[in-house]
């Protein structure tokens, strides 16, 4: 909630490259946290972004990041029965593995993170983030791709190793 508020002074002072740098950091790994693809471009690429947002996209911006960073973490009832796969990045710091594990374990699905990558994996490993959805969606094994670290599964609250 802090980073809103500070986000929301930011806008309303209109220091909209101060506020493009703390949004960038807020939603990267820390330095030294862990390696990071495309780290530096990624980083580049969000702070230009919210630095030329218009005013009706920051005010619907500011919304939905007091809502992501204010969010009670819930599951959804009644427990999904479809094949589930949780995945993050394995140094996001907004959805961080042991969040997105219990979510895993809660809906007795499987659950990895992807190597190299933080809370903008869609961005920072996008042809890998492709191919595990193919992988996925077509009932394809997930255990040796090279980019995932160990695929766990969840049944019945009772953690197996997984190579599906």
């Amino acid at each position: 909630m802090e980073a809103a508020e500070r986000w929301r002074v930011l806008a309303e002072e209109g220091a909209f490259e101060a506020l493009a740098r703390d949004v960038a950091a807020q939603f990267m790994a820390p330095e030294g946290h862990g390696m990071v693809r495309r780290r530096s471009a990624v980083a580049r690429l969000m702070r230009r972004r919210f630095a030329n947002l218009t005013e009706r996209e920051l005010a619907m911006g500011m919304v939905h990041y007091e809502r992501l960073l204010t969010h009670p973490w819930s599951l959804p009832q009644p427990d999904v029965t479809a094949p589930v796969l949780v995945f993050t990045g394995e140094f996001d710091t907004i959805t961080p593995p042991p969040v997105g594990r219990s979510v895993a374990q809660h809906l007795a699905g499987r659950f990895t993170t992807i190597k190299e990558s933080d809370h903008l994996v869609q961005i920072e490993r996008d042809s890998e983030l492709a191919d595990l959805m193919v992988h996925f969606f077509t009932d394809r094994p997930l255990g040796r791709l090279p980019y995932l670290n160990p695929v766990e599964f969840f049944s019945s609250n009772i953690t197996s190793p997984a190579n599906v």
